[in-house]
């Protein structure tokens, strides 16, 4: 039996409370790279939310499976995926003790999820990512920054229990805000086939509102005997 967390509550009552939590459209860097990815590849959503990037993925003919710890996100992608006559195969799970399989993706996708949680947590949650990659294989982050608005608001809402990390008692969870350095440095001999950062307004769902942005799409290098 799945375990109710305040987190998943917390996530659950997110999405029960509007029609889009995050929107629909992919992000585009995957847009932009997708043909880098064999189309006999995996790709695997962690945190997969209503489906954005994983129903891009599937419409367009590759394996897709999803992850997310909110069961209202996953039955709205189930649906979604339904309507579109896709296939993606959608799991319940916590990150923080999800089992990824290794040497199994082509492409893992961590889009606006590291940020919700401590810095453990994400070292340990993308140690898992790298393993679950195939040699060649992208994996791709999308992050909020020390200057995304979030980062001056955390600092008055909650108590910063290390650099830049905030505990949320409402949902027993943590909100981190990355340097471009920090997240650079846990994929040492990777390939940056992008990296960027950006100060940017987002339209893509609720009130217009700003963001500020870590972006890594980083490439797996082959290991030879």
């Amino acid at each position: 039996m799945e375990k109710v967390t305040e987190m998943k509550t917390y996530w659950d009552e997110q999405y029960s409370k509007v029609s889009k939590l995050w929107g629909f459209k992919p992000k585009e860097t995957l847009v932009q790279y997708k043909n880098l990815i064999p189309k006999q590849g995996k790709v695997l959503d962690l945190g997969v939310g209503e489906g954005r990037n994983a129903l891009y993925f599937a419409a367009h003919g590759f394996t897709v499976e999803g992850v997310d710890i909110s069961t209202n996100a996953i039955e709205r992608c189930r649906t979604l995926a339904e309507e579109a006559g896709l296939n993606i195969l959608t799991l319940p799970g916590d990150l923080r003790n999800f089992h990824i399989e290794k040497n199994s993706y082509s492409l893992i996708i961590l889009s606006n999820i590291l940020n919700f949680f401590n810095k453990d947590e994400i070292s340990e949650i993308i140690q898992s990512a790298k393993e679950g990659l195939v040699d060649q294989g992208l994996i791709y982050i999308n992050a909020f920054d020390i200057f995304d608005p979030g980062y001056e608001k955390s600092k008055k809402d909650y108590e910063e229990v290390s650099l830049n990390t905030f505990y949320r008692p409402n949902s027993d969870s943590f909100m981190h805000f990355f340097t471009k350095s920090e997240l650079e440095s846990y994929f040492t001999g990777y390939k940056a086939i992008k990296a960027s950062q950006t100060y940017s307004l987002d339209l893509g769902h609720g009130e217009p509102h700003y963001h500020g942005t870590i972006e890594l799409l980083l490439q797996k290098k082959a290991v030879f005997a």
